[in-house]
C-alpha cells in the first residue's frame, strides 16, 4: 500500500472558507501562478524544506508556519564535475567505492538515534553548527534549534532551507496554525496573516490501511485491526489474514539504510515463504498468533532505546496510544537475520 501516500491537512476550523487558492504540497496545483504572491507554507519538514527555498524564489513575501523545529543536515551537494564523470566512465568502479561509502554514512544513523550514544551528539552539532554558519538573526537561530533529540522526528538534509530563511521576503512564524479565514489564517499565538495561497505541507497519514479493502478469513477487516495498534510479524503478515503480505508493513521499515532496501529484502522473504509453502503441497499459510505476539512483545521492550520510540518523544512514530508502530527497533542487518529465520514452522498451513 505504501505508508506515506495519503495528504493530511491540520484539523483546523475555516478551512474551507478561504478564498484564495490552497493545496497540499503532495497535490500541487500547477495552474495557479505564484509570482508576487503572498505565500504562506503551514508545515517545516520533509516537504517543506524542498518547496520553501523555490516558492521564496519567486513569492512576494513568503510566510512559513513552524510548529517545532527540525534536524536539518546540510547535503553537501554538489555537481559531478566533467573530470569526475570522466573518471568514473573509465573507472566503474569508483561509482562502486562511492556507493559503498555513501552506506556506510547511512549506516551511521542507526548510532545517531541510539539514546546514550556519543554519535547522536555529534549528529546535533553538525546541525546546530549548519544553523550558526547558515542563519543571521541570533532570535530566528533559536527557533531553529530542536528541543527533542535526533530522530524523535525524521531527520532531514537540506542545503538551501536555512539560507531562504534569510531572504528579506520570507518570514519563518514559531507557531502552529489555529484558523483559516477567508482572507488568510490566524496561529496558535494569534497572529492574523493575510496571504493569496495556503500550501500545506503537513505530511500523510501513516499507515492508513483503510485506502484498501482487506477481509480476513473470519470477516475481519484489516483497517479494523490496525486502527489503533498496528502490528505485524517481522514486518510481513498478520494472524486473521492468509496469504497476504505487506511489502513494508507496521516496524517493517529499517531507518539505518534505504527505504527501497527493506522493501527489497521483505519481498524476498515473502516470495521465499511461497516458494516453501508451495513445495510443502498448501495453498495457504497463516502467521501463528503465540509467534506474532512473541515478536511484537520482543520490538516494544527494545523501543525505548531510540529516540523515536522514546516516551518523551512526540511524533508520527508514534500513535495516540503511545505505540511506535513505523520504524523497526534495530539496524538492516538485524531486520535481514529476523526475516532469514522465517520459516513454515512460524505459519499455520493448509
Amino acid at each position: 500500500m505504501g505508508n506515506q501516500h495519503t495528504p493530511l491537512f491540520p484539523d483546523v476550523p475555516g478551512m474551507d472558507l478561504f478564498r484564495g487558492d490552497s493545496w497540499h504540497g503532495t497535490r500541487w496545483n500547477h495552474a495557479v501562478e505564484l509570482a508576487g504572491k503572498r505565500i504562506a507554507i503551514v508545515g517545516s519538514a520533509a516537504s517543506a524544506v524542498q518547496i520553501v527555498p523555490e516558492v521564496a524564489k519567486v513569492a512576494g513575501q513568503l510566510t512559513v508556519l513552524q510548529r517545532s523545529a527540525n534536524w536539518i543536515m546540510p547535503r553537501g551537494k554538489k555537481p559531478y564535475s566533467a573530470w569526475q564523470q570522466h573518471l568514473a566512465r573509465r573507472f566503474p568502479v569508483l561509482i562502486t567505492l562511492l556507493r559503498k561509502w555513501q552506506n556506510a554514512l547511512m549506516g551511521q544513523v542507526e548510532y545517531a538515534v541510539t539514546l546514550g550514544h556519543k554519535r547522536m551528539d555529534q549528529f546535533e552539532n553538525v546541525v546546530r553548527k549548519f544553523i550558526a554558519r547558515s542563519i543571521d538573526d541570533p532570535e530566528l537561530r533559536r527557533q531553529l534549534t530542536p528541543d527533542s533529540r535526533y530522530g524523535c522526528k525524521r531527520g532531514l538534509v537540506s542545503d538551501d532551507f536555512y539560507p531562504a530563511l534569510n531572504r528579506d521576503n520570507v518570514e519563518l512564524v514559531a507557531a502552529g496554525l489555529r484558523e483559516v479565514t477567508p482572507t488568510g489564517l490566524i496561529t496558535t499565538d494569534g497572529r492574523e496573516i493575510d496571504v493569496d495561497i495556503i500550501i500545506y505541507c503537513t505530511g500523510y497519514r501513516i499507515l492508513d490501511f483503510d485506502r484498501i479493502e482487506v477481509t480476513g478469513s473470519e470477516g475481519s477487516q484489516l483497517a479494523e485491526v490496525m486502527a489503533d495498534n498496528p502490528r505485524a510479524h517481522k514486518g510481513i503478515s498478520v494472524p486473521g489474514f492468509p496469504n497476504y503480505f505487506f511489502a513494508v508493513g507496521p516496524n517493517g521499515l529499517v531507518l539505518n539504510v534505504s527505504y527501497f532496501k527493506t522493501a527489497e529484502q521483505s519481498v524476498a522473504t515473502i516470495v521465499r515463504l511461497l516458494g516453501e509453502m508451495c513445495a510443502a503441497g498448501a495453498t495457504r499459510m497463516e502467521v501463528r498468533g503465540d509467534v506474532f505476539a512473541d515478536y511484537n512483545d520482543w520490538m516494544a521492550g527494545r523501543f525505548p532505546r531510540f529516540s523515536w520510540g522514546a516516551s518523551d518523544c512526540h511524533s508520527y512514530y508514534r500513535n495516540a496510544s503511545g505505540h511506535a508502530p513505523f520504524l523497526f527497533p534495530g539496524n538492516f542487518r538485524e531486520f535481514c537475520q529476523l526475516q532469514d529465520s522465517c520459516g513454515l514452522h512460524e505459519y499455520n498451513l493448509a
